[in-house]
C-alpha cells in the first residue's frame, strides 16, 4: 500500500474518531443537561403551582384574620345574635370575598355557624369538614392556642384550600372566642386561577381513585413530592398535597411540551452534520495539502528509486530544486547515488581480485589436504628405500662376479644375496603400491587444478561417477592418520545407488572436507576414536532429483553460539595457528555453485555433529545439450 492510501486512511479515520468522539461527548453530555434542564423547568413549574396554593392560602388567612379581628363577629360569638349572622354572612359576602366555604367555630371546636356556596354553579351546597365537621389536630392545637393557620382540608364537596384565624375583639386582642374559616374548593374554577397564577395548564386527581397512580406518587413525597413520566412529546410531573396532618388528599399533575430536549437533539443533529462537513472539507483540503507539499514530491522520489532499481541505472539523477526538507532529501538522494555508482566500479575492479583471492585460497586449502596423503606416502617410499641395505648386497654381488673365496664363502654369500633378493623383492611391491597411490592422489590434484580451470571456462565438470566411488576417492585424500580416528559406519543403501553424473572432484573435495573435520574434532575432544556414519540417497525435491549425504558424527560436537557462524569466511573452531577457517566456507560456496546446500546440526559441545549436503543431479541429455550451447 502507497504512503498516499495510507495517510488517507489514518486521516480518515481519525477525522471519523473525531467526530464519533463529539457525537458521544454530545450523547453523553450535551442531551443530558438539555433534559435535566426540562426537568428542571418542569419542576420549576410544578413549584409554581405550589406557590400558587400557598399565595391562595396567605390570602385566605389575611381575609380570615381581618374577619376574625371583627367586633361584631366577637360579640357575636358571646351572645349568638341571629340577626348579625342573617344581616353580615349573607351570599353577597361569599361573592366579595371569592370563598366557598366560610365556618365560626367555638373554642370547644363547635361550629356554631357554616355555609357553603358552588363558585362554578352558585348554588349553595353542604360542606363539611372531614365529612363531620371535625377538625384535624394542627388546626385543634390553632384554635386552642389562637394562631393563625392554614392548609389542604378534606371535605364532602372535595378539597378545601382553607385558613383560620381567631377571633379577637375587634382590637387585635384575646381572648379569642373561636375561629373563623375560610375557604375555596379546588374545583374547575380554581384551577384555571391557579394555573394562571403559575402560568401552566393545570389538572388534578384525587387521592385514593386510582392506587396504581398514587403509588409512585407516595414514593415520590417521601423525596420531594414530584413524580415524572416521559413520553416523546411531553414531560408530565405530578406533586402529591397533604393535609397538615401529611395525608395525601390530591396530586397536580402538570403536561410540558419537551421542545428543549427537542431543540437539544436537533442542534446536536446538526451540529454533528455540519461537524461532519466540515471534517469532509477540511479532510480534502488536507489531502491536496499535502499531497502537493508532501505526498507528490515524496512519490517522485520513490519512483525514481524504482526505476534506479529496475533499469539498473546509477546515471539518473533527480535534480529537484526545493529549499525543504525533500528537497534535502533529493539531493542527498542523487549524492548517494553518485557515490554508490563511485563504489560500485570500485567494488567490480576490486570483487575481480577478491574473487580470484578467495577462489585461490580454497583451491590451496584443498590442494594442501591433498598434499598431505601423498607427502605421507611420498616420505614412507622413501623410509622403504633407505632401509633396504643396498651397500652390502652390492659387495656380495662384487665377490661373487669375480668368484672369489671357497666354496663355504659362496655359500654364504649366494644366501645372503637371496635373502636380500626376497627382502627387496618385497620393498619393491610395497613401493609399487605406495607410487599407485601417489600416482592417484597425484591424478587428483590434477583433476583439482583441471576442475578450476574447466569451471572458469564453462563451469563443472560431471562424470558419471556412483557414490560409492565418490566416497572411495574421498577416502583416499585423507590423511591415514585422521582415518585411524574414524571408525566409518557407511549405510548399506548407499552401494545400492547406480552411476551418477556428479562434479565429482568437487563433491569428492567437499566429502574429503566433511571427513577430516571429523577426524579433527575426535582429536581435539581427546577421542582415540569417533564413530563416522555415512548414508546417501537420491531423493527428489521441488520437482528436481538431488543427491543427499549425511555424515553424522559422535565427536566433540558444536557449541549452540557458533552454529549460524560455522560456514563463515575465517571462522574455525579450531586453533586459528593451525586453520583458516577456509574449509567449511569453501564448501558452502562450492556447493551454492552447483545449485545444492550444506546444513549442520549438533546438539551441543560433546554430541556430535550432524552435516547434509545436497547436490542436484541432471541428466546426461541435458549436461550435452548444456555443453552444445
Amino acid at each position: 500500500m502507497r504512503v498516499r492510501a495510507k495517510v488517507s486512511i489514518v486521516l480518515a479515520l481519525l477525522f471519523v474518531v473525531l467526530i464519533g468522539a463529539q457525537w458521544a461527548i454530545q450523547q453523553r453530555l450535551m442531551l443530558p443537561k438539555f433534559l435535566e434542564l426540562e426537568r428542571s423547568s418542569a419542576r420549576t413549574d410544578m413549584q409554581r403551582v405550589a406557590f400558587a396554593v400557598v399565595r391562595e392560602q396567605q390570602a385566605l388567612g389575611a381575609q380570615a384574620a381581618d374577619w376574625g379581628n371583627w367586633r361584631e363577629l366577637w360579640r357575636y360569638m358571646r351572645d349568638h345574635n341571629a340577626g348579625f349572622a342573617s344581616a353580615s354572612l349573607t351570599d353577597v359576602s361569599f361573592r366579595t370575598a371569592k370563598i366557598d366555604y366560610m365556618a365560626v367555630l367555638a373554642r370547644n371546636g363547635h361550629v356554631d355557624w357554616s355555609h357553603g356556596l358552588d363558585s362554578d354553579t352558585h348554588q349553595f351546597i353542604g360542606i363539611r369538614l372531614n365529612g363531620n365537621d371535625t377538625l384535624e389536630a394542627p388546626w385543634v392545637r390553632a384554635l386552642e392556642q389562637g394562631a393563625l393557620v392554614s392548609g389542604l382540608v378534606r371535605t364532602n364537596a372535595g378539597v378545601l384550600i382553607a385558613s383560620g384565624a381567631p377571633i379577637l375583639d375587634g382590637f387585635g386582642r384575646g381572648p379569642a372566642r373561636g375561629m373563623v374559616i375560610m375557604g375555596r374548593l379546588l374545583n374547575h374554577a380554581e384551577l384555571q386561577r391557579l394555573g394562571t397564577q403559575a402560568q401552566v395548564t393545570l389538572d388534578m386527581r384525587p387521592w385514593g381513585r386510582d392506587p396504581a397512580a398514587d403509588a409512585p406518587l407516595l414514593t415520590a413525597l417521601r423525596a420531594d413530592g414530584a413524580w415524572l413520566t416521559e413520553s416523546p412529546s411531553v414531560t408530565r410531573i405530578e406533586q402529591a398535597f397533604t393535609s397538615l396532618s401529611n395525608e395525601p388528599l390530591l396530586s397536580f399533575g402538570i403536561m410540558v411540551p419537551r421542545t428543549i430536549s427537542q431543540h437539544g437533539a436537533s442542534a446536536v443533529r446538526y451540529s454533528t452534520l455540519l461537524l461532519g462537513v466540515a471534517a469532509g472539507l477540511a479532510l480534502v483540503a488536507l489531502l491536496l495539502l499535502l499531497g502537493r507539499i508532501v505526498l507528490d514530491p515524496l512519490a517522485r522520489v520513490t519512483d525514481h528509486a524504482e526505476r534506479i532499481a529496475e533499469a539498473d541505472d546509477l546515471g539518473a539523477r533527480l535534480n529537484y530544486e526545493r529549499r525543504d526538507e525533500l528537497g534535502t532529501l533529493a539531493r542527498a538522494f542523487d549524492n548517494m547515488v553518485e557515490r554508490l555508482a563511485t563504489t560500485r566500479r570500485e567494488l567490480v575492479d576490486r570483487s575481480f581480485e577478491s574473487g580470484a583471492a578467495e577462489n585461490a585460497s580454497g583451491v590451496l586449502h584443498n590442494l594442501g589436504n591433498a598434499m598431505t596423503p601423498l607427502s605421507v606416502n611420498v616420505a614412507g617410499l622413501q623410509q622403504q628405500l633407505a632401509s633396504i641395505d643396498t651397500p652390502e648386497l652390492r659387495q656380495a654381488l662384487e665377490e661373487l662376479r669375480h668368484d672369489g673365496g671357497d666354496d663355504e664363502r659362496r655359500r654364504d654369500l649366494q644366501l645372503f644375496v637371496q635373502l636380500n633378493a626376497a627382502d627387496l623383492l618385497q620393498a619393491v611391491q610395497r613401493g609399487n603400491v605406495r607410487l599407485r597411490d601417489i600416482d592417484e592422489q597425484v591424478r587428483i590434484i590434477q583433476a583439482v587444478l583441471a576442475e578450476q580451470r574447466q569451471h572458469r571456462r564453462n563451469g563443472s565438470v560431471l562424470l558419471a561417477m556412483s557414490p560409492s566411488e565418490l566416497l572411495a576417492r574421498s577416502l583416499q585424500q585423507v590423511a591415514p592418520a585422521h582415518r585411524e580416528r574414524l571408525e566409518l559406519d557407511i549405510a548399506p543403501g548407499l552401494a545400492a545407488i547406480g552411476s551418477l553424473l556428479l562434479p565429482s572432484t568437487n563433491l569428492a573435495m567437499v566429502l574429503q572436507n566433511l571427513i577430516q573435520n571429523a577426524a579433527e574434532s575426535a582429536a581435539s575432544a581427546g577421542l582415540a576414536r569417533a564413530r563416522l556414519r555415512i548414508e546417501a540417497e537420491v531423493a527428489e525435491a521441488d520437482g528436481q532429483r538431488e543427491l543427499r549425504f549425511v555424515l553424522t558424527d559422535t565427536a566433540g560436537g558444536i557449541a549452540a553460539e557458533n552454529l549460524a557462524r560455522l560456514f563463515q569466511k575465517g571462522f574455525s573452531t579450531k586453533s586459528q595457528a593451525t586453520n583458516s577457517g577456509l574449509g567449511l566456507h569453501w564448501c558452502a560456496n562450492t556447493l551454492r555453485a552447483l545449485g545444492g546446500s550444506i546444513t549442520v546440526h549438533s546438539d551441543g559441545l560433546g554430541h556430535g555433529t550432524r552435516f547434509e549436503v545436497r547436490v542436484p543431479l541432471r541428466e546426461a541429455g541435458a549436461e550435452l545439450q548444456e555443453r552444445a550451447a
